[in-house]
């Protein structure tokens, strides 16, 4: 008799510890499809402010660029973190360009986007004129008030969700911008962002 009660009690205690293991297993795996899945973030450009647009004369012997512009753009670029950890951002590369050319390229500085938070970065481009002299539309756009140009903005990362598993995030924006010439304000703005997780 005493070995019956023995055995039952070890089956009951044996079935008790399987089951919570089982329940355990099914909470985590819900919690890991669900509420610590990875997101997609959300990257916004807020703003694309011209800091310094200069025009001047060129050299008097100088033919080929009769004008000499000087330009520093800055890029508010904003990262929104929709995952419940933590996402680490390397740092990000800016492109600017006109009609096709590239005009400048910067990097931004790494930094952490929180849990539910947005990470915000400038970006500063300083733009090489000599790179869109050779197009003939320059002129005709600067004349005719406005600017057509474009950016793209390239960020790396990585989740890292219960401190176990690790998910590496790639987002790239790619912005058509139209600038007045006269206040340097975005007359229109059109963005897209790819996500690679």
């Amino acid at each position: 008799m005493p070995i019956c009660r023995h055995r039952r009690r070890c089956l009951i205690c044996g079935g008790s510890c399987a089951a919570v293991l089982v329940i355990l297993s099914v909470v985590i795996v819900a919690l890991a499809l669900t509420v610590f899945k990875v997101k997609e973030p959300i990257m916004t450009m807020n703003s694309v402010t011209v800091q310094r647009l200069a025009i001047a004369s060129g050299a008097p012997s100088s033919t080929a660029q009769p004008f000499a512009i000087n330009m520093t753009v800055v890029a508010d670029v904003s990262v929104k973190n929709p995952n419940a950890a933590s996402v680490r951002f390397g740092a990000s590369t800016t492109a600017l360009y006109y009609r096709a050319r590239e005009m400048g390229v910067a990097r931004g500085p790494p930094g952490t986007a929180r849990a539910h938070r947005t990470f915000r970065l400038n970006v500063t481009v300083d733009v090489m004129a000599d790179r869109i002299f050779g197009d003939a539309n320059l002129f005709d756009d600067l004349a005719g008030g406005s600017i057509a140009v474009s950016t793209s903005t390239t960020v790396g990362g990585r989740v890292r969700v219960l401190g176990l598993f690790k998910r590496h995030v790639d987002v790239t924006m790619n912005c058509s911008i139209t600038m007045a010439v006269a206040n340097q304000s975005i007359v229109d703005q059109n963005c897209a962002q790819k996500v690679r997780l």
